[in-house]
Formats: C-alpha cells, structure tokens, sequence
C-alpha cells in the first residue's frame, strides 16, 4: 500500500507535516498518493491543495518545462520529481488531479504559472486560487498581491520562519532531506494564510 513514508517535519504549531519525495520514472504510478492528498484535502483541509511548481529550459525546443511540482495539505507534502521530457503516460493522473472540482489548488504568484502549463502541457486547473489577490482583498492591502510565500505568511500568519530561512540561506549546500522539508514548511504556511482566510 502507498504511503507518505518520508521524514515527518514538525511546524512552528507543534503540528507534523508527513512527506514523499517521487523521482517519476515511465513506470511509476502516482495516482494513489494523489488520492491520499485529495482525501486529506476533503477531510482536513478545507478543501484545499497548495501548489507550486518549477520549471527549467527545454535546450531542443528553447521552452519552459516542467520540472517538478509541490503539492501539500495541512498535513501532507507530495514532491514529484519529474524527468525531460516531463509527461510519461502515467502522468495523466496529475492532469485528471488538477481538473478535480472537489478540490480547490492554491499558489502564491501562480498566474505566469498557469498560463506556462496551459501553453507548454495542455494542462488547465480547474479551481485556482492566488492566494496572493485573496489576502489582499481581506485585508484591504495591495502588497500583499504581489509578495512571494515567504513574505505573504509573515504578513498574514506573524510565524517564525527562522527554520525556512535557515535552509534557504545556503541553498546550493542542502541535501534532499533539507530541501523537503522547506517545502513542506512553504506547503504549511501557504495552506494556514488559506485556512485564515478562508473562515
């Protein structure tokens, strides 16, 4: 049975971000620990996946290609590694997961994003949320538009990020299991500005 059965980070809350790093190869099937992020999501989450996604150049085509994408709940983080040329067959699960309408997908500076998957990918997300324009008309403050995630949860949550700035500060040196866990830590702190905003 699939499982996210990578390191356990504890959050400034006390709370446990549960992780799984996928190097997806031709075979690997993904879609079980979509599911397991999709019941997470019904159940713990207000409905909510937040994601994020990386790109790097195609040398052949000189375009934007998909490189990996972070998906997390309140108590998940989903790494998928995924190899050049990005989409195998079995990847069809993401593009299924993404058109859900039970789940809302949540990103911080996710419009070029968007637009980069529908053009590159074919791939649409069905129900987007930026949480960036959601936080700033709560609060009645433009900037918050425009910052990135570090930033918009300091301004929103008041959290402590010296964890996430401690792994940042020397990026290059950080292992694997480092790396994972400042996405689970951005995938939390992403997810509480939703939470807080969503009541």
């Amino acid at each position: 049975m699939s499982s996210f059965d990578g390191p356990k980070f504890k959050m400034t809350d006390g709370t446990y971000v549960q992780t799984k790093s996928i190097d997806v190869g031709s075979s690997t099937d993904i879609s079980p620990y979509l599911s397991l992020l999709r019941e997470d999501s019904i159940t713990n989450s207000n409905r909510a996946v937040i994601f994020d996604v990386q790109w790097e150049i195609s040398t052949k085509a000189s375009k934007w290609s998909l490189s990996s994408v972070k998906l997390s709940t309140r108590s998940l983080c989903l790494l998928l590694k995924l190899p050049s040329p990005p989409f195998h067959d079995n990847l069809n699960d993401l593009y299924r997961f993404f058109a859900s309408k039970f789940v809302t997908f949540v990103g911080v500076q996710i419009e070029e994003d968007l637009n980069l998957l529908r053009e590159n990918h074919g791939l649409v997300i069905r129900n987007v949320i930026e949480v960036g324009k959601l936080a700033a008309e709560a609060r009645g403050t433009l900037l918050l538009e425009y910052l990135g995630t570090r930033e918009l949860a300091h301004r929103v949550l008041w959290s402590d990020l010296s964890r996430l700035d401690s792994i940042e500060s020397k990026w290059e040196e950080r292992g694997d299991e480092e790396r994972l866990e400042a996405a689970a830590i951005e995938g939390w702190l992403i997810f509480n500005v939703w939470d807080q905003l969503y009541e």
